[in-house]
């Protein structure tokens, strides 16, 4: 976004109601079909038991759920995953390959630079791999269970699985800034001077190559707002592609 424009708060609000509505009608379907039918079961001691189950389709055909199943795994996992996998792979291959065919001798700033464009295609290509592991037990685990329906698994292994994947799920929406941490020094500084760490704040050094290098202007970011966690390691980490 370009935050000079003076409509990006109007046009950021605008797509974030537009993911939401296409958000409600992706899950109207499973809003009518859903019902509630008993499921019999059989426990580990032998004892035939029966309870309530919420099923998202209709039961009066075998093919529904399998239907159901796939379509999940491709529309919210694999086409998702193949083409954020075709985007980053690009993103990774150009800058490894830019980073190989820099001008002029290998100096500290062209190895600096060099480090850095490795590092950030390092970061994408992570992003990806999070986003296939955390996901993909759980459709597994969802297609499992609706080509078996009529069969209930009761035992502890399958329980602690479908809690382990759920839980990898969950966490998707919040593991990409651990992984900045890791691999990123700029953000992994940068987050830590606003925690503070038991240290009084630092001012930030500039690379030396950022301040020989007069003819790059940051015009995207500007320094008027109030400071906050994301917008200074949002800044470090532009600082980064900038010198790119």
């Amino acid at each position: 976004m370009d935050i000079q424009t003076s409509s990006a708060v109007f046009w950021t609000c605008l797509k974030a109601v537009s993911i939401w509505v296409l958000s409600v009608l992706l899950a109207v379907p499973e809003a009518i079909f859903s019902q509630v039918i008993n499921v019999p079961a059989q426990t580990e001691s032998g004892d035939n038991i029966t309870f309530a189950n919420c099923v998202p389709y209709p039961l009066y055909n075998e093919m529904h759920p399998k239907i159901h199943s796939v379509l999940i795994f491709l529309v919210y996992f694999l086409i998702p995953l193949a083409i954020i996998s075709v985007y980053y792979y690009h993103i990774a291959r150009t800058l490894i390959k830019s980073a190989h065919d820099m001008p002029g001798e290998l100096n500290d700033h062209t190895r600096r630079q060099m480090e850095t464009r490795k590092r950030l295609a390092k970061i994408v290509l992570v992003f990806v791999g999070l986003f296939a592991l955390c996901w993909f037990p759980n459709h597994v685990l969802y297609m499992y269970r609706s080509f078996h329906y009529h069969q209930t698994d009761l035992s502890l292994a399958h329980l602690v699985i479908t809690l382990l994947a759920r839980v990898l799920s969950f966490s998707s929406s919040c593991v990409n800034p651990f992984a900045l941490y890791l691999l990123s020094e700029s953000f992994r500084r940068h987050f830590n001077s606003q925690l503070k760490c038991g240290r009084g704040s630092r001012p930030e050094r500039q690379p030396s190559y950022l301040r020989s290098t007069s003819h790059i202007r940051l015009t995207s970011i500007k320094k008027t707002a109030p400071t906050t966690p994301f917008a200074t390691a949002a800044n470090g980490m532009h600082k980064q592609e900038v010198a790119l």
